[in-house]
């Protein structure tokens, strides 16, 4: 299985975000994707291998403060990780300049992509994956989590307290969450920030998911602890005739490394294929 080609991307100010990218030869379409909190881009190997044996290339990056790149962990500002999306989006297109290239979303990436393509000029963008992304949480912070939020973010964002995430949350397969514990690239931090924004995204997302015009795959586990795959629906349902929704029962927040991962990663595939026809 290939490992990927590294990369370095240089954003509209002047950072240095390390990229990976697994390209077959001749891709009929490229995915730029956005990682979740607290991961990388390492993470999605297995969904870059199996997408290029349907042709389809990916390319990676891990966001600012995770992975390889420097910064507070876990704290960034919305408006910069768009511009770095954007940023994304024109390095891979340095190579294939006529090849539909769609943006996917995982958790936060969701919310991430939902809100660029919605905010920003997405003339480029052939379609839109969102995978278990975060518009809303599967539960209710407490009203003390909520008030130290709003507190901190107006008078120090960057203050970080533990995102409250355990590998049993991310899978029902035991390996999984165990391998992202033990990853010394993955963190368990979240700045007040951070939260604020996404917070706020989430729901600017879902108030005008009809203005979405472009294919959209949204899938989610029904047993996600994260994120809420009801959300997903009323997504799907606002952004309708454009939304495809496929939920998986049973299946926890990361459905691509899930039991029954495979015919997950192949639902992924077919559909970017038939979108690109």
């Amino acid at each position: 299985m290939s490992t990927g080609k590294e990369f370095e991307l240089i954003t509209s100010d002047g950072k240095s975000l390390y990229g990976k990218a697994w390209v077959p030869e001749d891709p009929l379409a490229l995915v730029c994707l956005i990682h979740g909190l607290g991961e990388h881009i390492g993470r999605y190997q297995q969904l870059a291998h199996h997408l290029n044996k349907s042709g389809i290339a990916l390319y990676g990056i891990d966001l600012r403060g995770h992975g390889h790149n420097r910064g507070t962990r876990g704290h960034a500002r919305c408006g910069d990780v768009w511009d770095d999306v954007e940023s994304l989006m024109k390095h891979a297109r340095l190579s294939f300049l006529d090849v539909p290239l769609f943006l996917y979303g995982h958790s936060w990436g969701g919310n991430i992509v939902s809100n660029f393509v919605l905010r920003r000029n997405s003339s480029e963008i052939h379609g839109i994956v969102l995978s278990s992304p975060w518009l809303k949480l599967s539960f209710e912070p407490s009203n003390a989590e909520l008030k130290l939020a709003r507190f901190m973010s107006k008078v120090y964002p960057a203050f970080t307290k533990s995102n409250g995430l355990e590998g049993s949350f991310l899978s029902r397969d035991p390996t999984i969450g165990e391998a992202y514990q033990k990853d010394p690239l993955v963190h368990l931090k979240i700045s007040a920030g951070l939260f604020a924004e996404a917070t706020r995204n989430g729901n600017y997302a879902l108030q005008y998911a009809s203005n979405i015009t472009k294919p959209l795959l949204i899938f989610h586990g029904t047993d996600d602890q994260i994120t809420s795959y009801h959300a997903s629906e009323e997504f799907a349902q606002l952004a309708s005739p454009m939304s495809h929704l496929k939920l998986w029962p049973d299946m926890r927040h990361e459905t691509h490394n899930e039991y029954g991962k495979e015919e997950v990663l192949e639902y992924i595939s077919q559909w970017i294929v038939k979108a690109v026809v």
